[in-house]
């Protein structure tokens, strides 16, 4: 009779065991499986991706907003639901570490896909394109309530700077709240011999949200060029409190170095004028030049 109640007691004990694990393991209906928490993260991190390329990383979420919820319409759930997904995941991290690995191995297998140029094939018509930073300036500046300025000027000049470049100055941006200055914003400028100008330009804001900003402008005009500058930070106006700082400053030259040579013909035929301190191509309607070096210059990977 003991030896009986013993047996059961131990059965019982098991089953009950048992009934702990596949309670444990029972997600409620509302939780996302795996296969679709895999899913949606990967498609989490994609936007996260896009969003630190656009500069709106670390904005304020009402600008990020609407992608991430791109991402739940896409996926046929709403944001409650992959809030308490998440919930119940981080409280099982043997399942939450399982649909990481998976999310790890796609992630991984797309990066390897677009390294291939699966998505993006080889352009051969754009074979001989490269990127240079000229930018020869300090690249971090912090302007405190005992600095002085009312603007940031630069000037880059080279004898390469040629028609058919595009030119794109990057800079990472802070203004706090107690900036006094008015009117504050960037200017990038292409500047040519004969005196005419291409310029573009964008306000900022001293809300103390660090911003990237970046901006591209293409060389169209078949003339000789002097030099790029432009203003990192300028106002119009000043009360006597500076605060800014501006960082991972670089000012990117995109060419292709193969159609270096006729470019330079075609400027010599369109701008005759020999302007003094003005680059020469007069030596291409009779010679082929051995090359160029780019002084001061640091070569980036190719496009």
């Amino acid at each position: 009779m003991f030896q009986q109640t013993t047996n059961t007691l131990i059965q019982l004990t098991f089953l009950f065991g048992i009934m702990l694990i596949l309670s444990a393991c029972n997600r409620p209906n509302r939780v996302l499986s795996d296969s679709k928490m895999t899913s949606v993260l990967v498609d989490m991190h994609k936007t996260e991706a896009t969003l630190s390329e656009k500069g709106l990383y670390y904005g304020p979420y009402s600008k990020k907003a609407p992608y991430f919820n791109n991402v739940f319409k896409r996926n046929g759930i709403t944001q409650a639901q992959f809030d308490s997904s998440l919930v119940w995941y981080t409280k099982n991290p043997h399942k939450f570490e399982n649909v990481y690995d998976e999310v790890i191995k796609q992630l991984t297998d797309l990066q390897i896909d677009v390294d291939k140029n699966k998505f993006h094939p080889i352009d051969y018509a754009n074979i001989g394109k490269e990127r240079l930073d000229i930018w020869n300036k300090p690249t971090h500046h912090k302007f405190s309530k005992d600095s002085v300025r009312t603007k940031l000027d630069f000037e880059i000049k080279s004898d390469n700077l040629l028609y058919g470049d595009i030119y794109e100055l990057k800079l990472r941006l802070k203004i706090p709240t107690e900036d006094s200055c008015k009117k504050q914003g960037i200017e990038l400028r292409i500047n040519y011999f004969n005196g005419k100008t291409d310029h573009t330009f964008k306000f900022v804001k001293n809300d103390g949200i660090m911003r990237r900003f970046t901006f591209r402008m293409p060389a169209y005009q078949k003339l000789k060029i002097k030099s790029v500058s432009g203003q990192l930070l300028a106002s119009s106006g000043y009360q006597g409190v500076f605060h800014a700082t501006l960082d991972s400053i670089r000012l990117i030259r995109e060419f292709n170095r193969l159609q270096q040579d006729s470019l330079k013909r075609l400027v010599q035929e369109s701008d005759t004028t020999h302007y003094l301190g003005a680059p020469n191509y007069d030596y291409l309607m009779t010679a082929q030049p051995s090359g160029h070096s780019f002084k001061k210059s640091r070569i980036l990977k190719p496009l």
